[in-house]
């Protein structure tokens, strides 16, 4: 009998397999019809080996706020730059690593995995490990010199999670973020 589970793995994943096909060419760097019905069945043929379960996503994608995440993704960036420039140059850096723990208020693998990205790209944080069951990210921070910096990491993820949510998330997860 087959179960639900694997009538799914062998279904038929055209964009997947289109993209995948689209960057066999791009690296042969010749459209000829051989190479693009290789590359179709090559994509295929990787979407059954290496099958992923479908992400469940009912969400939308709201254009201000993606805008709003950018501009201040970029602006994390930059600060965080330049702070730590201003640590390399010091004359005697005194700087107190440690390990943080933020829960996150949503219940979504895909904001979960996005949350850490956007996290990791941060310099002088980087999620060191994660947590399902309840949705935890451990961060592992440059420069925690006391209490009050590690409570404004752990409130900086936070709004992490909230513009991204507020970005591509539904109502309820919108909702759930803004509690």
């Amino acid at each position: 009998m087959i179960t639900p589970h694997r009538k799914l793995r062998f279904r038929f994943q055209g964009r997947a397999v289109v993209l995948l096909a689209a960057v066999w060419v791009l690296l042969w760097g010749e459209p000829s019809l051989l190479n693009i019905l290789f590359g179709l069945a090559l994509g295929w043929l990787v979407t059954v080996v290496f099958w992923l379960p479908p992400i469940r996503y009912y969400g939308r994608i709201h254009p201000w706020w993606v805008v709003v995440l950018v501009v201040l993704q970029i602006r994390d960036l930059a600060v965080a730059s330049v702070h730590l420039a201003a640590v390399a140059f010091r004359r005697r850096p005194e700087i107190r690593p440690g390990v943080i723990r933020v829960e996150l208020r949503t219940n979504n693998d895909l904001y979960q995995v996005a949350v850490a990205q956007l996290v990791s790209i941060v310099p002088g944080t980087l999620v060191v490990e994660t947590r399902r069951h309840p949705r935890l990210l451990y961060l592992h921070v440059f420069d925690l010199p006391d209490e009050s910096a590690i409570e404004h990491q752990r409130e900086h993820a936070l709004a992490l999670e909230r513009r991204f949510v507020r970005a591509f998330g539904g109502r309820a997860d919108i909702e759930a973020v803004e509690t």
